[in-house]
């Protein structure tokens, strides 16, 4: 049997859970990219050095992260950060600071997810063994 053109046998979406999927996934994103700023440029600059293993050749296989400043104009001041590799003769390869800095803002939502999933499952289990009875082991 063959449903009419335009309906759909299928399980269907609504509206909300769209909506809802696509805010999550914005707080996601920003909440990752504001951990990345927050501990890449505030705290440690030196995380980025974390992903050299992505961006660095065997045949430079040490990362430096350069902060440079300097002075715009008077009373203010402008910082570069950038992920240096460097060979054992010294000779260097400019990363930039950008792609890292993705790689990094990758890494801190898939660490959020887990942390958020980690209390999620903790919070449903709870619920599971209160709704059958059994003891709460804390």
């Amino acid at each position: 049997m063959t449903s009419p053109i335009g309906t759909s046998t299928g399980p269907t979406v609504s509206k909300r859970g769209c909506l809802a999927a696509g805010a999550a996934l914005g707080v996601l994103a920003f909440a990752a990219f504001m951990t990345t700023i927050i501990v890449t440029i505030g705290i440690w600059p030196g995380e980025a050095k974390l992903t050299a293993p992505l961006y660095c050749s065997s045949d430079m296989p040490d990362a430096y992260v350069v902060v440079d400043s300097y002075s715009v104009q008077p009373g203010e001041t402008s910082y570069n950060f950038s992920l240096y590799c460097m060979g054992p003769k010294g000779e260097i390869d400019e990363i930039g600071f950008f792609w890292p800095c993705v790689v990094l803002t990758l890494g801190h939502a898939a660490l959020i997810v887990l942390v958020v999933g980690f209390f999620v499952v903790r919070r449903r289990t709870r619920r599971r063994r209160r709704a059958v009875g059994a003891p709460d082991p804390a």
